[in-house]
């Protein structure tokens, strides 16, 4: 019986301490994952709640600024530098002779008025005519500095500051499209008389190029254009131009 070999307690095995390892391992490590997924809903509901009230406020914020985008507004043209001048035969200097500023020109008898920019090019070559009958009695457009008008044949042409205001009915002159007139598509008309008749689109290419008669005999009696935004019409020779929406 000496010579028994004596066994070691179950608690000094090496496999009873791996075990009791392995335990506590899953005991922590189990009840983490069980508090996490206790507390995930939670979690859960306050991301949507969060995402919930940043949709709401970004909804408040654009119908707040609704129609506050300036693109939305009727757009304006400043013409607070133009003033009343009345000029009489001989040549004159926008900027030095007359401010710059858009303006409704008017003569008390007849003669010719012209406008050139500063390459010497013509922007304005009309007769005026207080009548009308040999020529248009105003002219409506714009003078920026440097540029040269040239009065013949009249005493007195008076220049007055051009109101903006939108309207189906232009006459000789330069005129934009959504200052003076709404974009749409139109009918164009002359009661009476014979002119000339351009849009020029963004690119200052002529989109449009008639010479409009009233009678139909030098040229067409109607056109039909579509207008868009920011694009300029040209007219001239006539004293009215009538635009019917379609």
């Amino acid at each position: 019986m000496a010579d028994e070999k004596i066994k070691a307690p179950f608690y000094k095995k090496w496999w009873f301490w791996l075990l009791v390892i392995i335990i506590l391992l899953f005991v922590l490590f189990g009840r983490g994952n069980e508090e996490d997924s206790l507390e995930s809903p939670e979690n859960d509901n306050e991301q949507t709640d969060t995402i919930d009230r940043d949709i709401e406020e970004q909804n408040t914020n654009e119908d707040a600024t609704e129609g506050e985008n300036p693109d939305d507004e009727q757009a304006t043209r400043d013409n607070s530098n133009a003033e009343e001048t009345t000029l009489h035969a001989g040549n004159f200097i926008v900027g030095e002779d007359i401010p710059v500023g858009r303006y409704v020109i008017t003569g008390d008898g007849t003669g010719n008025l012209f406008v050139y920019d500063e390459d010497g090019l013509p922007t304005v070559n009309e007769i005026l005519d207080k009548s009308g009958e040999m020529g248009v009695t105003s002219i409506t457009t714009n003078l920026e500095a440097g540029h040269e008008i040239e009065i013949s044949g009249l005493d007195n042409v008076t220049f007055t500051p051009a109101e903006t205001s939108l309207s189906n009915t232009l006459s000789t002159g330069t005129w934009q499209v959504g200052l003076d007139i709404e974009p749409g598509r139109y009918d164009v008309t002359a009661p009476s008389g014979m002119g000339n008749f351009v849009i020029y689109n963004a690119m200052d290419l002529p989109a449009t190029n008639e010479i409009l008669d009233a009678s139909g005999e030098l040229g067409v009696t109607q056109i039909t254009v579509n207008l868009e935004e920011g694009q300029v019409i040209q007219i001239s020779g006539l004293n009215e131009v009538n635009f019917e929406p379609k």
